[in-house]
């Protein structure tokens, strides 16, 4: 697990992400607000609730600041991430279900039924694709009229059937942080040598195999030996996959940068 995800700490650009989805979150409480729908918030990578800003500079190893600890200690500063933004935007939903796989998170996120008593909220720990299939499968048993989930996986380890799970519902609006550049562009490799884990994990998170072709071209060498090279193309590829898929599963899809909206 990367240092950032156990410190919970956001680089700078997380704020413009989740400014994002609460204007977002406004909208459809907007839209919602005349109908008799129960509705659900699900957040399937939620965090802990609050993060810290990381400085530009920490995000740029090529600098080397001097800072002391006083110094960082003033400059420091915390948003509120999306379990946060969803209790406090508009009329608000009737369940929440926060899931993440790490128990410091999840503990930190106990505290939000503290600071939200009249709320309805669970959290769960562990697999958030396993958690959030079996509540989109037993979406219509419970008292749900529609929702809203708020995918923002740490790496490439969104699955498709998750994905696929929740379109299924034809009831739950879903917007998906895709982490193209961050994760997934970094298990491709230049030569086409890709460990068999990371193969794995990438026919998870698309679906199928289909991606591997959209990277990687073929082509002689001097000797006319067949050499495999990535595509310069290979990124805008995977993302029009994405979104096709996207637009196949819901009916249509929106793209805004690398965040989706099915």
């Amino acid at each position: 697990m990367r240092k950032s995800h156990v410190e919970n700490t956001v680089g700078p650009w997380a704020r413009q992400k989740l400014d994002a989805l609460e204007r977002y979150l406004e909208a459809y409480h907007r839209v919602m607000q005349k109908q008799r729908f129960k509705l659900v918030y699900i957040d399937a990578f939620a965090g802990a609730g609050w993060s810290r800003v990381r400085s530009q500079n920490a995000d740029d190893p090529s600098l080397d600041l001097p800072i002391d600890d006083e110094q960082a200690r003033a400059e420091e500063e915390f948003i509120a991430g999306s379990p946060v933004r969803a209790l406090e935007t508009g009329r608000g939903f009737d369940h929440y279900f926060f899931f993440d796989a790490d128990e410091r998170r999840t503990a930190q996120l106990e505290q939000l039924k503290r600071e939200y008593p009249g709320k309805k909220i669970q959290i769960k720990t562990g697999d958030a694709n396993e958690g959030v299939q079996k509540l989109a499968a037993h979406f219509d048993k419970r008292p749900f009229g529609r929702g809203v989930a708020f995918l923002d996986p740490y790496g490439p380890h969104l699955h498709w059937k998750t994905v696929e799970a929740l379109a299924a519902t034809r009831k739950v609006d879903v917007i998906v942080n895709f982490p193209l550049a961050m994760a997934i562009n970094r298990l491709i490799k230049r030569d086409g040598e890709i460990r068999e884990n990371w193969i794995a994990i990438l026919d998870a998170c698309f679906g199928a195999h289909e991606w591997h072709a959209l990277v990687y071209e073929t082509e002689d060498d001097l000797f006319g030996a067949e050499t495999v090279r990535k595509s310069e193309a290979g990124a805008e590829r995977l993302l029009g996959l994405y979104h096709e898929r996207l637009r196949q599963a819901f009916g249509h899809s929106v793209t805004c940068s690398h965040n989706l909206l099915g």
